[in-house]
């Protein structure tokens, strides 16, 4: 049986997972919510992809797909509801960055974010 990550160890298991993002994670308040988290965790991401760390981007979106698999319900409904959401329109600018960032994506990220388009369409 596979461990549950929930609330208590969320922001120590980004901390060790995306170790770039280690003074970012640290300064959130022991109390932040999972939306706070997981909005920073996209920030870290955006930032990473700016300054072209890609191998930094690709330890992020693991962190992120590991949350939506095991993570409680709360935190994987959070996932596709900040991060995948913002994530998306970083993706929608449709330039180099946003090509290795798609390249990049987990495939249950991958697989959020196509469900996640073709919900919206009419």
């Amino acid at each position: 049986m596979e461990t549950i990550i929930d609330q208590s160890c969320l922001r120590s298991l980004l901390i060790e997972r995306v170790p770039e993002a280690r003074q970012e994670f640290g300064a959130l308040p022991g109390e932040a919510s999972v939306y706070t988290t997981l909005h920073k965790l996209y920030e870290v991401t955006s930032v990473l992809a700016h300054q072209n760390r890609f191998k930094a981007v690709k330890r992020c979106l693991l962190a992120a797909e590991d949350l939506l698999i095991h993570a409680e319900p709360k935190i994987s409904n959070a996932v596709c509801t900040i991060y995948i959401y913002q994530l998306a329109m970083l993706l929608d600018k449709r330039d180099a960055r946003a090509e290795v960032i798609h390249y990049l994506l987990p495939r249950a990220l991958r697989a959020e974010y196509r469900r996640q388009l073709t919900v919206c369409l009419p």
